[in-house]
């Protein structure tokens, strides 16, 4: 049998695609800031504390900030996910809040 060089090729470009593929899904940090985003539910079960934004489910792993979050309320949130992880929330504020850290 001859190793025909379209083979090689092929298969190079598919070990390219797949390494692509796997690095973008579980080597990279995705995240995703929303501005005004309204709390529409909170919700805890045996898995964590959860919120509902923009029609998303996000993770609150701080149960403190969970408790201090109100459903109807408007705040800028922060949420980051990798792989096959659920989407959890980094950082929370009030909506309209120059006070914050480096705020004007």
């Amino acid at each position: 049998m001859q190793n025909h060089p379209f083979n090689w090729i092929a298969t190079t470009i598919a070990a390219l695609a797949i390494g692509i593929w796997l690095f973008t899904s579980y080597g990279m940090i995705h995240e995703e800031h929303m501005e005004e985003a309204e709390v529409s539910t909170k919700s805890h079960n045996d898995e964590g504390y959860f919120i509902e934004v923009e029609d998303k489910k996000v993770h609150v792993k701080d149960t403190s900030t969970w408790m201090l979050l109100e459903e109807g309320q408007t705040y800028n949130i922060t949420y980051e996910w990798y792989g096959m992880k659920k989407p959890y929330v980094t950082a929370v504020n009030q909506a309209h809040d120059d006070d914050q850290v480096g705020g004007h």
